[in-house]
């Protein structure tokens, strides 16, 4: 047996699991996948200053958020921009969450870096991870790639090489891209008009 017939097909059992929804299916995805999902969950919240789920229950509750998952998916690339919009958007509403809360005098941030290097980081309280995640909203609205790119880049925590790859451009294009996804995303939260 080869080494790579030790590799699960995954793109086969992803292309599966989405048309069936079969449970054993889901448990084999979970299982070859999830060591991949918790390093991309771990790097995420090792920069949260108040992380208020650990790596494991932000897979888990991301896996929930999969299934089924109505977006095609093509190969495990695809998979995990799938599952870092997930990410985001169960991010997001944990902020709304606290937000509703009002808790006075205890403000929750979390941090994130659209740098090339990964170094640059930006905390961000609710209120503005909320700002941004409307202004990748409106970037996504006429910029899609550069909008994928920036939540690849902050919430997955992707370095430019894995990005390039998730998104099947050159590394040239995704700082490109990056770079302009960051001068419009300051110029946008800059001036909220």
């Amino acid at each position: 047996m080869t080494s790579s017939d030790k590799t699960p097909p995954l793109t086969e059992w992803l292309r599966e699991w989405q048309q069936s929804g079969d449970d054993r299916l889901d448990n084999r995805l979970l299982e070859a996948l999830y060591m991949e999902l918790r390093r991309v969950a771990a790097q995420r919240l090792a920069r949260e200053s108040q992380a208020t789920v650990t790596p494991t229950e932000l897979v888990h509750e991301t896996w929930l958020r999969l299934k089924p998952p109505n977006t095609p998916i093509a190969d495990r690339n695809s998979f995990l921009r799938i599952a870092s919009v997930a990410m985001r958007h169960l991010l997001i509403d944990q902020a709304r969450e606290r937000l509703s809360q009002k808790r006075h005098g205890v403000m929750q941030t979390i941090t994130v870096s659209l740098a090339e290097n990964g170094v640059q980081q930006h905390a961000l309280d609710d209120t503005q991870l909320l700002d941004l995640d409307r202004a990748l909203d409106a970037l996504a609205s006429g910029h899609p790639r550069v909008a994928e790119a920036v939540v690849l880049r902050a919430f997955a925590g992707l370095d430019l090489h894995e990005l390039a790859d998730a998104l099947r451009v050159s590394l040239a294009t995704a700082k490109r891209d990056l770079a302009f996804g960051r001068a419009w995303l300051a110029a946008t939260l800059k001036d909220p008009a």
